[in-house]
């Protein structure tokens, strides 16, 4: 199976594992998400058997293309707590005062439009 290409969807910001994402909320406050890693999936599926067997969906397919084909992910850390503005959210991560709040998060890369997110690069700690 060819690798498919992939990119960061138009209008999603672009980052790298280690960033932080500081999205401006329905509430309108800012949550603060770190960026594990940048994934792409592969839907699975069991078998009917036991033990279960489970087998790439992309090798079951002949003429259409797999679930989540092409797109990309992120996996994240939520960050607490929230914040009333963007900059108060860049200080927390500068000083490194943000606590734990969810880990593990796998959302769709353009949940973070670049209209509502900024992101705060780990190499430097300041907005990229």
């Amino acid at each position: 199976m060819t690798a498919l290409p992939r990119t960061f969807p138009a209008g999603a910001v672009e980052c790298r594992p280690g960033d932080h994402l500081v999205r401006r909320e329905a509430d309108a406050r800012c949550r603060v998400y770190r960026v594990r890693d940048i994934v792409a999936l592969e839907r699975l599926l069991p078998s009917l058997t036991r033990p279960v067997a489970l087998t790439a969906e992309a090798d079951l397919l002949d003429s259409m293309a797999p679930a989540y084909a092409g797109e990309v992910h992120l996996l994240l850390d939520a960050l607490e707590p929230a914040f009333e503005s963007a900059e108060a959210a860049v200080q927390a991560i500068q000083a490194g005062s943000l606590g734990a709040g969810e880990p593990g998060l796998l959302r769709p890369a353009g949940d973070f439009p670049a209209a509502r997110t900024q992101v705060v690069g780990s190499s430097t700690g300041h907005p990229a």
